[in-house]
């Protein structure tokens, strides 16, 4: 006999990064859930990837954009864990082009106020408070 696991669907349709300008306002309008992605892990199951209802500035369509774990800690650090918290909250779009596996790609961002992206020592992109990293590094004055 075998056993299935109720999945549930993302519908609707998805963004498309090319056409999204750095600099927009966007608002996340549900929670953030884990599903499946096109890309699978080295053992063949499928990656997960985390997906929310967004809307952006100058269009009426709500869409599903799958959140990047520099987003991910941004929200986290601003609104906290609760993806719940992420919902209605003005977030600033920045996009970046980049390679990942030699594919020209473009990386999307939501930022929320009174934070920014930059890179961390190993050239990593990360969503942190102005004004520098997060308040866990001490500050060593001379």
């Amino acid at each position: 006999m075998a056993n299935y696991q109720k999945t549930s669907q993302v519908s609707g349709a998805w963004v498309k990064v090319s056409e999204l300008k750095s600099r927009i306002k966007a608002t996340i309008l549900s929670e953030t859930n884990p599903q499946p992605s096109q890309w699978l892990n080295k053992d063949g199951s499928p990656k997960t990837q985390d997906v929310a209802k967004v809307r952006f500035e100058g269009s009426p369509e709500i869409v599903n954009v799958s959140l990047n774990r520099a987003t991910i800690n941004g929200l986290v650090d601003s609104f906290g864990e609760d993806s719940a918290k992420w919902q209605n909250k003005t977030l600033t779009v920045e996009t970046e082009k980049m390679r990942v596996a030699g594919k020209a790609v473009i990386a999307l961002y939501l930022i929320p106020e009174g934070y920014e992206r930059i890179d961390d020592e190993n050239g990593y992109a990360v969503i942190v408070k102005k004004g520098g990293f997060n308040d866990d590094i001490p500050i060593i004055e001379n």
